[in-house]
């Protein structure tokens, strides 16, 4: 059954057609405009091996749940700026500048990796200064701070954390162990991961506070 309209439309001049298309289409237009807009929840978790997961859905009975917030709230407030990958920013502050982040520390959000700026490089060592603010609840004694680079070889300590604005620093060296398992000399990164893990004496609880941070380096194992 053809219906009358369309066969209205039919009989009307062919340069009228499009128009009346268009006109359909502006109507569609306007009814989505005025469909209510729906905000979800976004969790963030710990799994076994500490990694943060953004998930949309509630965490799983193997993961720890670090937070929850309104993902409009994510939204409004994640403002970062962040430099150039590997660019030296003259601001009379020692180092090479790579990361920075200006916006303020805004609730629930209780951590904040304000700058992250390297030291000193050679082939098979990097330091790196990393200037945080930290007013979570939890003691800072029972925090560890590291910074890693993206592959299986790094070698490092933690950095000791104090609470409000601070700074630390983090010499990241090469595991010889591990790399001539693998039977290598080089590897190359293209990430820091500045990462606030939570330890108690026989236990370890994750990580409540992670920053990746874009650096490409490309380590040679010295003989």
């Amino acid at each position: 059954m053809v219906s009358s309209e369309w066969v209205q439309e039919l009989l009307l001049p062919v340069y009228i057609r499009p128009y009346i298309t268009m006109r359909r289409l502006l109507f569609t237009f306007l009814l989505l405009l005025q469909l209510p807009v729906s905000y979800g929840e976004i969790y963030y978790c710990s799994d076994e091996s500490g990694m943060v997961i953004f998930k949309d859905s509630a965490c799983g009975t193997n993961e720890e749940t670090i937070r929850v917030i309104e993902d409009q709230e994510v939204q409004e407030q994640e403002v970062i700026v962040k430099t150039p990958n590997n660019t030296v920013i003259k601001d009379g502050k020692p180092g090479k500048l790579i990361f920075r982040d200006d916006s303020p520390l805004i609730s629930p959000y209780k951590i904040k990796v304000n700058e992250v700026r390297i030291i000193t490089e050679t082939e098979d060592n990097l330091v790196v200064d990393v200037i945080y603010t930290y007013n979570h609840e939890v003691p800072v004694e029972e925090i560890k701070l590291f910074v890693l680079p993206n592959h299986g070889y790094w070698s490092t300590a933690d950095i000791k954390i104090s609470k409000g604005e601070n700074v630390g620093r983090a010499s990241i060296g090469l595991s010889k162990n591990n790399m001539k398992k693998d039977r290598t000399t080089r590897s190359f990164t293209d990430t820091l991961k500045v990462s606030f893990q939570h330890y108690l004496p026989d236990k370890y609880n994750g990580v409540i506070w992670s920053e990746t941070v874009k650096y490409e380096k490309n380590w040679v194992l010295k003989r």
